[in-house]
């Protein structure tokens, strides 16, 4: 009798590191997280994870994933790992990690303006359009440059190697060999995103050896199995796969196979990332969006166009904090968001049954966080409702419930907005769409976003987007999915996503609100 094949993936993401296992069938039977240490600079403008504990701590993460998941360990045939866009490790000769990044280091950025000059008077070319990315302060030359100035940060007298996305970096210490996935490479600002390769530049700019860049793969495709050391610790079987990775929120667009030409994916998360997938490389002249790209191996090779909404988990977790709760400090965080939600969904019942006119006259508008194109503006955003007072003959019948939902209705126009631009700067005719992230926890956003866009819409059955899109990875490397229609067919098949369908009437009075709201709020692009 043959054993179950499983599976083991790692989610690096934004604040909390994750390892799953699941079976075949994308059943998830253990899943367990730590969060990292983050030593923040006496500026602040550095913020790094704590590259001594890091490994140690991924692997008692990975112990007792497989300790909790009641499973023969040598029936894991498949590992693969992502990480948050651009993460960053700079190693030593022997792969162990000097430096780890978390998302918001911005050290280096008093260099970043000279280093830029630098690679457009090698190149000719902007920053911007060798990479398809903006600022350059965000991206790990700014911190390399930052390390080669403050050689004593390394608290060694180690050298930097070379540089790893952190999902590629994981794969490489358990045993497989030194590359990267072509998304990773595209977000790491060090690659020609229109040519596909290193750009010779960096070399130049940095002295770099020649080993410093990893070999670019195609994700999906096995680049090794795990090293005898790994399995003496985890007690693998010698014949277990390494798998390249995605990155976080193009894994979470392999989840719902939104990776063909037309199709829009939401990913509701820290930030908002709207990407439009493209049939070729567009740059905007204008440098309002990122231009990046998903390469998987037999599946798909396409660029994408990405506008960013700015902050939005935040504003989540703020607003139930501040109407979730009520009174209840006992309330665990994923209880206040419940509750919070049943607030904006009885606030849809009412609206559902209201004329047009009333929902429009008592509308609560917010200006919160998210906003159009929000990721090119650099003023701090506003915080502002726009409500009718009363202040007249008529009576004004306002609640909790109508602030929330304006709330959750920033989150719906400004990602309305991006997705508005992006149609039109893709050129595309024809759209499908897939709304993605934690914040999809709340059925009525995602009932609306189908409302207001007029058209069905995708979300998985499981918050876990990135983790299931790495599992279709894996996959593809044992060779059950060979093409775009193999994946799709391969999703259906495990009915990991769910179709919402619009409603007509609400999305007309969402509509006039959206209008309303862009005439109204600060955020109109």
């Amino acid at each position: 009798m043959n054993s179950m094949i499983y599976r083991m993936v790692f989610d690096c993401g934004n604040k909390r590191i994750k390892c799953a296992i699941a079976d075949e069938d994308c059943n998830i039977v253990s899943m367990e997280s730590f969060v990292p240490e983050v030593i923040i600079s006496e500026d602040g403008f550095g913020r790094t994870l704590n590259h001594k504990l890091y490994w140690n701590q991924l692997i008692a993460l990975s112990e007792k994933t497989i300790k909790n998941s009641g499973i023969n360990p040598e029936d894991i045939q498949y590992i693969s790992a992502s990480s948050i866009r651009p993460s960053c490790v700079f190693t030593d000769e022997n792969n162990n990690a000097l430096y780890i990044g978390s998302s918001f280091d911005v050290r280096g950025i008093d260099l970043a303006e000279e280093i830029e000059n630098k690679f457009e008077e090698m190149t000719n070319c902007s920053f911007y359009d060798a990479t398809g990315h903006f600022p350059s302060l965000l991206f790990p030359a700014a911190r390399y440059a930052w390390l080669l100035e403050n050689p004593d940060y390394l608290q060694s007298d180690k050298k930097i190697y070379q540089y790893l996305p952190l999902g590629s970096w994981i794969l490489v210490k358990f045993g497989g060999e030194v590359h990267t996935n072509y998304t990773s490479a595209v977000e790491s600002c060090f690659f020609d995103i229109k040519n596909k390769h290193w750009l010779d530049e960096w070399y130049k700019i940095f002295n770099l050896p020649d080993y410093f860049f990893p070999i670019p793969v195609q994700s999906g495709e096995i680049i090794g199995n795990v090293s005898h050391e790994i399995q003496e610790k985890l007690g693998l079987s010698s014949q277990t796969k390494l798998v390249a990775g995605l990155p976080d929120t193009q894994a979470a667009l392999f989840a719902t196979n939104c990776i063909t030409p037309g199709s829009i994916g939401v990913v509701l998360g820290s930030t908002t990332p709207v990407q439009a997938v493209c049939d070729k490389f567009i740059i905007d002249p204008q440098q309002r969006a990122w231009s990046t790209l998903i390469s998987c191996k037999n599946v798909c090779d396409c660029y994408i166009i990405e506008t960013n909404t700015g902050i939005t988990g935040q504003i989540v977790k703020w607003a139930a904090n501040l109407f979730g709760s009520e009174g209840a400090s006992i309330l665990s965080e994923k209880e206040k968001f419940e509750l919070l939600n049943e607030k904006y969904k009885a606030l849809d019942t009412i609206e559902q049954k209201q004329p047009i006119d009333s929902v429009i006259d008592l509308t609560v508008y917010a200006s919160l966080g998210p906003s159009i194109l929000g990721s090119t503006k650099t003023e701090m955003g506003a915080g502002i409702f726009k409500f009718p007072s009363p202040g007249g003959v008529d009576e004004i019948s306002l609640d909790q419930n109508s602030f929330i939902g304006a709330i959750f209705d920033n989150i719906l126009f400004a990602v309305m907005g991006n997705i508005e631009f992006a149609c039109q700067f893709s050129n595309l005719s024809k759209f499908n769409y897939a709304i993605l992230g934690g914040v999809t926890r709340s059925k009525t956003l995602c009932q609306r976003f189908a409302d207001l866009l007029s058209s069905p819409i995708r979300i998985l059955k499981s918050p876990e987007a990135t983790t299931i899109g790495l599992l279709l990875l894996c996959d593809i490397a044992e060779g059950k999915i060979n093409s775009a229609e193999d994946l799709e067919i391969r999703i259906e098949t495990l009915e990991i996503t769910e179709e919402i369908q619009p409603r007509e009437e609400m999305g007309k009075k969402l509509r006039l609100k959206y209008k309303n709201w862009r005439s109204k709020s600060s955020n109109h692009a």
